[in-house]
């Protein structure tokens, strides 16, 4: 199998490659502004998903694409900045998939797309494990535009020239083959600089709000279990998650790796977070053979901790 992977070079996206290399699947990493030292069989090509007069080449002889490519750190930035990220998921999304349909013309045969989708469709959620059946009801433009992208590889997959799967991803952590953790903008990494004096942390609410959290190394093997198991003219949409614990249980695991607890500041709550925020990945399991074994909690940690000091020591 030759498989295209947008977003190469991003946290996800090294994972996703070291995986498929290691299974013997022909990789060729898109790169657009990160440039990378891949393995020598990983070939590279660059383009931009904004720009689709090039995403044909890039699709030209591949059999599938891992559509991996969204920054979700802008969400908390510029309203320009939100911009440009909801243009790169909907439209790029769009230029994607209408070169997919020309090169699966071209050749006369469907191809497979793997599509990394988000929890943030789900909006506030339910008060219980989410599931795919639950009704979508995002509360942000990230959300919104998952949930676009979404809808558009429906639309088509529908007209049988590919076979798409999307993997609503929940929080993912730890570290990835080639050392890399989570934006530091994400929970345990903030919980580690600040109980490594870097910062005081603040929580709004009284931590009690869950959320799940699924092993950066578990996302990537989810990854290749779909891309072998979709369906021409077909689009199946699955949760992944591994460890639902709540902000407090975070910062307790970071406090017992650190010998001292966490520095917190707890604002109010913000009325537009989730107070749970968990998957159901029954079905997710049963249809791709997949089971999370390195999302333990405090291996999370630990690799984050590990990280933090080679970074700071180095520096």
């Amino acid at each position: 199998m030759r498989v295209l992977i947008t977003g190469a070079s991003g946290y996800l996206g090294q994972a996703v490659v070291h995986r498929l290399v290691a299974g013997g699947v022909a990789v060729t990493a898109l790169e657009h502004r990160t440039r990378r030292r891949w393995p020598s069989t990983v070939h590279v090509r660059a383009g931009d998903l904004l720009r689709p007069a090039g995403l044909t080449e890039a699709v030209r002889d591949v059999d599938a694409v891992c559509h991996l490519a969204a920054d979700t750190t802008v969400r908390q930035t510029s309203e320009h900045a939100a911009e440009l990220q909801r243009q790169i998921i909907t439209g790029g999304t769009g230029h994607l998939l209408a070169a997919m349909e020309a090169e699966a013309e071209r050749r006369g045969a469907p191809l497979a797309l793997l599509n990394l989708s988000s929890s943030a469709v789900y909006g506030r959620g339910v008060g219980r494990p989410l599931r795919t059946t639950d009704a979508a009801g995002p509360r942000s433009s990230y959300g919104a535009a998952k949930l676009a992208a979404e809808e558009a590889i429906g639309a088509t997959a529908a007209g049988g020239r590919i076979g798409a799967i999307s993997l609503r991803l929940f929080n993912a952590a730890g570290r990835t083959p080639y050392g890399s953790t989570p934006s530091p903008v994400t929970l345990i990494p903030r919980a580690v600089a600040a109980v490594s004096g870097r910062a005081v942390l603040t929580v709004n609410g009284d931590g009690s709000a869950l959320r799940d959290f699924v092993h950066v190394r578990d996302v990537a093997a989810a990854v290749a279990a779909a891309l072998v198991r979709t369906t021409p003219g077909t689009h199946r949409v699955h949760n992944v998650g591994a460890t639902p614990a709540s902000v407090a249980e975070v910062l307790d695991e970071v406090g017992r790796a650190a010998g001292r607890t966490v520095p917190v500041r707890h604002l109010p709550a913000d009325e537009t977070d989730s107070p749970c925020l968990v998957a159901d990945t029954a079905d997710t399991r049963a249809a791709l053979g997949w089971d999370p074994v390195l999302s333990g909690l405090p291996r999370i940690v630990a690799e984050q901790f590990e990280t933090f000091h080679h970074e700071h020591n180095r520096s």
